[in-house]
C-alpha cells in the first residue's frame, strides 16, 4: 500500500488526538533491571540464529555454547559468542552433549523447522528453559507435546513471534481495544516477494550432511523448499501474521479456504511458491492472506478493517490509521529511550520520506531487529522475575494450528474446518 507523503503528514495531526485520548499500553513498559543474566545455548546458527546472537542483550543472557552441525556455522558463532557473552563459550556439533551441561539454564532453537520439537523436548526434560523460534512445530501432536513437557518440566517455553515483543503492536492493539477503528468484520495480510527464495549452496566446504538427515547440501542449504523439514511459506512467513490477527482479536480460526501451488519455480522445490487463504474466525471476522513469488508489490503488511477506521501495520516498523470517510493516514512510529524502555512516540518532527525510509531529523532509534532483543530479554524476564510470557507454548501453538491447517487446505484445495479441541487450553 504505497502512499503519498502528502497523504502521512495530513493525517498525523488526526493520530496524535487519537492517541491522546487513548490509555497508553503497558506490557513492554519496564525500565532496564539489573539481573543476573540467564546462562544459554544456541542450536542452529543459520540467518534466523544469526539474528538471535547478534541481537540477544548481554545484561539478559548469557550464551556459554553454541550448536550447528555445519562447522562454518559454528566457528562463526562461536567467535561472536566469545566477543558479546562470554570467553569461555564452547561449541557443539550435537545438541544432546550439551543439554548435558548443568550450568546452562536455557537453550534457545533457531535450527530447520523438523528439528523444533525433539530438540525441544529433550532441553525441557533436561530441565532447561525453552526459546523456540517460530513456527513452533511442523505437526499439531508435536505442538502439544511441546506444550505438555514444559507443563511437566515447570520450565518456560516461548515461541519466537516476535511481533508480541513490539512495542509497535502493543500500541496498535490498544488503538483497537479502545474502539479507535470500531467492529472489525475482516482483516487482510499479504507477504509479497519476486525471487526464489534460495540461498547459495557453499562450494568450497567438503561435509557430507545425510548422517544427519540431510542428502546433500543443497537440502541443508534450502531447507524451507523441502516438506520433510518445511511447510514452506505457510510456516516461515504465513505464522507470524496470523497470530497477529488471533492475538488482536482474542479468537482462534475455525475453518480454513485454502489455494495455490509452485506456480513459477520449476526447480525441485516441493513447497508451493504461491498461496491463497481464507480464514474465518468466530463473530463474522475474516482473515484473507496471500503470500506470493512473483511479484514484491506491497511488501509485508496486516490491515485492519473496522466499522470507524483502517489500521495499517507495514514492515514491523510503521503503523498507520485511517478514518472511515477520509483517505488521510495518520502514523505511529516507534523508538527506545537510553536506558532502553520501550516508548511509543507520536510526534510530528518523525515523519517518513515518500519511499517509507526515516526522514531526516529523525531521532527514532527503532527498527525491526530491536522486538528480537526485546522478546529475548521478555524471555530472560519471565525465568528470573516471574514477568508473563507474551508468547507461550499455547499461544505458539494456536498459530501453528493456523499455519499447519492452512497447508494442507492449500495442498487439497479446498475447505478445511479446525476442530475446537486441537486448540490447547491455557498453561496452568
Amino acid at each position: 500500500m504505497n502512499l503519498t507523503a502528502e497523504q502521512k503528514e495530513l493525517g498525523r495531526r488526526n493520530f496524535i488526538k487519537a492517541l491522546a485520548a487513548t490509555p497508553v499500553a503497558g506490557a513492554l513498559i519496564w525500565k532496564a533491571a539489573s539481573m543476573t543474566p540467564v546462562r544459554a545455548g544456541l542450536v542452529g546458527i543459520g540467518g534466523q540464529g544469526g539474528v538471535l546472537i547478534e541481537n540477544a542483550p548481554p545484561s539478559h543472557l548469557r550464551i556459554s555454547a553454541v550448536c550447528d552441525i555445519f562447522l562454518p556455522n559454528r566457528e562463526r558463532a562461536l567467535n561472536v559468542a566469545r566477543q558479546r557473552f562470554d570467553p569461555d563459550a564452547q561449541a557443539y556439533e550435537d545438541y544432546r552433549q550439551m543439554l548435558e551441561r548443568r550450568d546452562l539454564e536455557a537453550i534457545l532453537i533457531a535450527t530447520p523447522l523438523w528439528l523444533h520439537a525433539p530438540m525441544a523436548v529433550d532441553a525441557l526434560e533436561a530441565g532447561k528453559h525453552v526459546f523456540v523460534e517460530k513456527t513452533m512445530a511442523m505437526g499439531v501432536d508435536e505442538c502439544r507435546n511441546m506444550v505438555e513437557a514444559a507443563r511437566r518440566a515447570r520450565r518456560n517455553l516461548q515461541v519466537g513471534h516476535q511481533r508480541t515483543y513490539n512495542p509497535l503492536y502493543h500500541e496498535a492493539k490498544q488503538l483497537i481495544d479502545s474502539g479507535v477503528i470500531g467492529e472489525i468484520y475482516h482483516v487482510r495480510a499479504v507477504w509479497h516477494r519476486n525471487g526464489d527464495w534460495r540461498r547459495a549452496v557453499p562450494t568450497d566446504v567438503d561435509f557430507d550432511p545425510s548422517p544427519w538427515g540431510y542428502p546433500d547440501l543443497e537440502h541443508l542449504t534450502n531447507w524451507r523448499l523441502y516438506d520433510k523439514y518445511s511447510l514452506g511459506l505457510m510456516t516461515e512467513l504465513a505464522t507470524h501474521q496470523v497470530q497477529v490477527v488471533n492475538w488482536f482479536s482474542n479468537s482462534v480460526p475455525t475453518k480454513i479456504y485454502g489455494s495455490g501451488g509452485i506456480y513459477r519455480y520449476k526447480d525441485g522445490r516441493e513447497v508451493p511458491d504461491h498461496v491463497y487463504l481464507i480464514y474465518e474466525y468466530p463473530g463474522g471476522l475474516t482473515l484473507s492472506y496471500s503470500s506470493i513469488q512473483s511479484n514484491a508489490w506491497d511488501h509485508y503488511y496486516e490491515v485492519f478493517f473496522g466499522t470507524k477506521g483502517t489500521l495499517l501495520l507495514t514492515g514491523e516498523q510503521e503503523a498507520m490509521l485511517f478514518y472511515e470517510g477520509g483517505v488521510e493516514p495518520t502514523e505511529l512510529k516507534v523508538e527506545t529511550t537510553p536506558s532502553d524502555t520501550p516508548l511509543m512516540q507520536a510526534s510530528e518532527s518523525r515523519a517518513l520520506d515518500a519511499a517509507g525510509g526515516v526522514a531526516a531529523g529523525s531521532s527514532s532509534g527503532f527498527n525491526a531487529l530491536t522486538a528480537y532483543r526485546l522478546e529475548l530479554e521478555g524471555f530472560a524476564q519471565t525465568i528470573r522475575t516471574g514477568r508473563p510470557n507474551l508468547c507461550d507454548g499455547v499461544e505458539g501453538m494456536r498459530a501453528a494450528i493456523a499455519g499447519i491447517m492452512g497447508s494442507d487446505a492449500v495442498d487439497q484445495a479446498t475447505v478445511l474446518p479446525i476442530r475446537a479441541d486441537l486448540y490447547p487450553s491455557a498453561v496452568s
